[in-house]
Formats: structure tokens, C-alpha cells, sequence
């Protein structure tokens, strides 16, 4: 009986933890997807984009968005890490499946430890700059960019694929969509925000000079 009990919490544990999961996931895509429309501004406007920092601060929401989000993040961090092995032969165990299997689910799931390590430490860097660095702006952003330019290079392709192939795994997990179907399409929409992504760093290079 207190086994039954013992697997039983367990169980629940482990449903919970997944549920948290799941939203700290979709709430961090949609974060930084949202961010990525936010900062792809510039391309259109360097005005529009200090406006839009501008508002953030006047009504608050940078201050309170950004604990926020910082919070969710070290949370899933810690909740999706948990299955992620620390032992050297342990991921070497994990490697060799993945190649023998070959198949895209498994290598999705080492592509996301591994980019989730290396998220941890960019965005950390990321996040620790911006805040020094306050109130965003367009010329502050740009001379970050004109400092930082390899961080933020490795950190949008690294943060938007990680972010895609979350999503796609989390819709598989849960069996939301065909797994054919959301895979093309969250591919697509990732690109097109990596392109942006690009764009706006291609723009606020530019400024720097012009600041510069």
C-alpha cells in the first residue's frame, strides 16, 4: 500500500512538473517571439522602436515584464533540465542511442539540451547588458549590438531554433497537431523570424556607425 501511495505521488509530481513545463514553454516562445517584433521595429523606424521602449517604461511593463520572464525562464531551465543527464557516460549513452536511431524526435531532444545550456549562459550575458545599460533606446541598443555582435548572432539562432523545436515538441508531447504539419510550419515561422532578427541587427549596426 505505501508503494502504491509512493508511485501514485510520483506520478502526480511528474504531471505537474510536465504541466509546468508546458506553460513556462509557451509562455517563453511567446515572449520571445513577441520580442523579436518588438526589436524588428527598427527596420522600419528607429522613432517607432523608442517609442515603443518608451511606453514599455511610462506604464510600467518593463519593470514588472522583466522580473517576470526572468523568473520563468531559471524555472524552466529547471523543470525541462531535470531529465537532462550530468554524467559523462550517461550522455555519451545518450549520444550513441540518438545515432543509432537516427530518427528526428531524439536528435530534437539533444539539439534542445545542448542549445539550453548555451541559452542559459547568452541570455544571462544578454539580460545583465541590457539592464547595465538602461532605459533601452535605439542608439544605446545599437552601440550594444556594435559591442556584442557575435553574442547577439549566436543567441538569435540558438534562441529561435531552440524556441521552434520546443514548440514542436511540446505540440508532439501533447498531441495537439499532425507532427508533419506543425513541424513545417513552426520551421517557417522560425525563419522568418531569424530573418527579421537579422535585418534589425544589419540596422542597428548601421546606426552604431552613424553614432559612432
Amino acid at each position: 500500500m505505501q508503494v502504491q501511495r509512493s508511485i501514485a505521488r510520483n506520478q502526480r509530481m511528474e504531471l505537474f512538473l510536465d504541466m509546468a513545463e508546458l506553460v513556462s514553454g509557451l509562455l517563453l516562445v511567446g515572449f520571445l517571439w513577441t520580442h523579436m517584433i518588438f526589436v524588428g521595429t527598427i527596420i522600419i523606424n528607429p522613432n517607432l522602436f523608442n517609442a515603443l521602449a518608451a511606453g514599455l517604461d511610462r506604464y510600467y511593463l518593463s519593470y514588472i515584464g522583466i522580473p517576470f520572464i526572468i523568473v520563468i525562464f531559471f524555472s524552466h531551465l529547471v523543470i525541462a533540465g531535470r531529465r537532462i543527464p550530468t554524467r559523462f557516460q550517461e550522455q555519451k549513452i545518450m549520444w550513441r542511442h540518438a545515432s543509432m536511431l537516427g530518427e528526428r524526435d531524439t536528435w530534437t531532444w539533444v539539439f534542445q539540451a545542448v542549445t539550453g545550456m548555451a541559452i542559459l549562459v547568452l541570455a544571462s550575458i544578454h539580460m545583465w547588458v541590457v539592464i547595465e545599460n538602461w532605459p533601452i533606446s535605439a542608439v544605446f541598443s545599437a552601440l550594444r549590438v556594435q559591442r556584442y555582435l557575435w553574442l547577439y548572432l549566436v543567441l538569435l539562432f540558438v534562441g529561435e531554433f531552440h524556441a521552434g523545436t520546443g514548440l514542436y515538441r511540446l505540440f508532439v508531447k501533447w498531441g495537439w497537431f499532425k507532427r508533419q504539419s506543425v513541424f513545417h510550419v513552426i520551421e517557417t515561422i522560425t525563419v522568418l523570424i531569424v530573418v527579421m532578427g537579422l535585418g534589425a541587427l544589419w540596422v542597428f549596426l548601421r546606426l552604431g556607425v552613424r553614432v559612432v
